[in-house]
């Protein structure tokens, strides 16, 4: 397959397409809940009392717009040299391989991108890469759209690198490998948006498990599902205390004065955006400050 196009076309492409769906869709949606509907932000927001100042907000655009221009301009190259160059392993008929194989290419490719984020994510983490690196991700305590790529450009790279490699490591139809990203990219723009979702992302649950991520700092390291957080344990629980200076390896501290005689509390369930709404006024009846 080719369109007979050079790599500068297709980076220009890829730049355009980048910046009307960051500043254009993501500036549209941020308008309006973040300026039209400030006043009702305690139906619309994950955090309603907590707001990122404007200084914060100017850094995690400049920041966020030179990363996201940054990963167009690679993949817009990149898709040159797979589509006119036959670059990585894409092929374009779903004849060349069997339906079973599609299919299971698709969640290698999750599989694939859910590990290395959890991973690079956990060590990230980890104290001298987190004061040195991750950190910068971590100033917008109360993320935003623009949070998404708003981060040390190592760690972006990083992790464009991830979302990148699937094309290169085995078979996938071009149609499957743009859905993986297009999902990928969108439950990151829902978990950074601060924005109650309306309806739960398949296999993800609620939006709350990300946002909850950004204020309580080293918990809930998962991107698209809390499959690996539930393997080694770092799923946010009731009664443990973090901050930004309790690593723990993901499992905060014991509070005693609300587990009792309790070694350990029980995770927080994000199955479902109703059921982490209802837990919270539950919370906030009983007096818990949250």
């Amino acid at each position: 397959m080719s369109f007979g196009l050079e790599w500068w076309q297709y980076v220009l492409i890829a730049l355009t397409g980048g910046n009307i769906f960051y500043l254009g869709v993501g500036g549209a949606v941020h308008y309006y809940y973040y300026h039209m509907k400030r006043a009702q932000a305690d139906q619309w927001k994950m955090q309603p009392n907590k707001w990122l100042t404007a200084k914060l907000n100017r850094h995690e655009i400049i920041v966020g717009t030179f990363n996201m221009n940054m990963a167009a301009g690679t993949f817009g190259f990149l898709a040159w040299g797979i589509i006119e160059h036959g670059w990585g392993q894409i092929y374009w008929n779903f004849s060349d391989y069997s339906l079973g194989w599609a299919g299971l290419s698709v969640f290698l490719a999750f599989f694939f991108i859910e590990a290395c984020a959890y991973y690079m994510h956990a060590a990230g983490h980890q104290p001298w890469l987190y004061e040195n690196i991750h950190k910068m991700h971590h100033y917008y305590t109360a993320p935003t759209f623009f949070s998404i790529s708003a981060m040390h450009p190592l760690e972006w790279i990083a992790h464009a690198s991830y979302i990148v490699a699937p094309a290169f490591l085995f078979p996938m139809h071009w149609s499957l490998y743009l859905f993986v990203m297009m999902t990928t990219f969108f439950y990151g723009f829902w978990d950074h948006s601060g924005i109650k979702l309306p309806f739960d992302l398949p296999f993800h649950g609620s939006n709350r498990f990300h946002d909850d991520h950004h204020k309580y700092f080293h918990v809930n390291y998962g991107f698209l599902t809390p499959f690996f957080d539930r393997i080694h344990d770092t799923v946010r629980r009731e009664g443990h205390h973090y901050t930004e200076d309790t690593y723990a390896n993901g499992k905060g501290t014991v509070n005693p004065s609300k587990l009792g005689n309790k070694a350990i509390g029980p995770w927080v369930s994000y199955n479902t955006q109703q059921e982490v709404d209802n837990n919270l006024q539950e919370r906030l009846a009983a007096g818990e400050k949250v």
